[in-house]
């Protein structure tokens, strides 16, 4: 007689319960083969990021030598510049576009006038428009683009660029005094609305920094608008001064 035929049916219960309970059942060919595309998919997904992180280190050093106002040789920009277009083809940043921009228009300004320089502008411009649209809420790079603009003779374009780059970070103090200037070269192009946020921004560097605009009232070009927009001070804004400075 065949041996399984000898086990009794209790039997064949107290073995089934003796199976560990957490034993699995094995992975069907189908959920296998799912869980690896899972895989292949998430490694899909991070080696751009990862390839474009690495290719932007190559301009890490440039970049931060042209932000404190000593540029590297045109050479070093230009390698720079290129690591970053490799990052952005890898994986798009505007970010990264912003970045390139700069170093861009630091090419422009270390090249002798005429078509190397224009090459270069123009290159600055479509990258400073392809940050802005990537990332649009990027307050610097706003200004950059308007920098662009005005240096191309385009006060219309330069004008939306400095009013999106107040409107997306109106409290930036790196930018405050630089958008200022930029507002007085440019309010005959302004509209109203321009206007408003010219002065509201007058208001909120004084509150920050309120000596480097006492300086600035006295200047020809800026005095009358500098009065005009801290006579429009509101109580929230004469508070906030107060915080900080500790006298009214």
């Amino acid at each position: 007689m065949d041996a399984t035929a000898t086990i009794t049916p209790s039997e064949r219960e107290g073995r089934a319960s003796a199976r560990p309970s957490g034993a699995r059942k094995p992975s069907s060919p189908v959920s296998a083969l799912v869980g690896a595309l899972v895989g292949v998919l998430l490694l899909g997904l991070g080696v751009p990021q990862l390839a474009a992180a690495l290719s932007a280190l190559g301009a890490d050093a440039e970049l931060r030598e042209v932000r404190s106002g000593n540029p590297p040789s045109p050479e070093r920009l230009a390698g720079a510049s290129e690591a970053l277009a490799t990052a952005n083809r890898w994986d798009a940043s505007g970010e990264r576009e912003a970045a390139r921009a700069v170093l861009l228009t630091a090419q422009a300004e270390a090249a002798a006038p005429g078509p190397d320089r224009d090459r270069l502008l123009a290159e600055a411009l479509a990258s400073a428009r392809t940050a802005v649209r990537l990332a649009p809420g990027q307050p610097h790079a706003w200004a950059h683009l308007a920098a662009l603009f005005e240096r191309g003779g385009d006060r219309k374009h330069a004008v939306e660029a400095l009013r999106l780059s107040m409107l997306t970070g109106a409290v930036e103090p790196a930018l405050m005094m630089w958008r200022l200037e930029m507002g007085f070269r440019l309010r005959t192009a302004m509209d109203a609305d321009s206007l408003s946020l010219l002065r509201r921004q007058i208001r909120l560097a004084w509150v920050i920094m309120p000596d480097e605009v006492a300086t600035l009232s006295k200047r020809p070009d800026a005095y009358d608008l500098v009065d005009e927009s801290l006579s429009l001070l509101s109580e929230e804004e004469m508070a906030h001064y107060v915080r900080l400075h500790g006298k009214r």
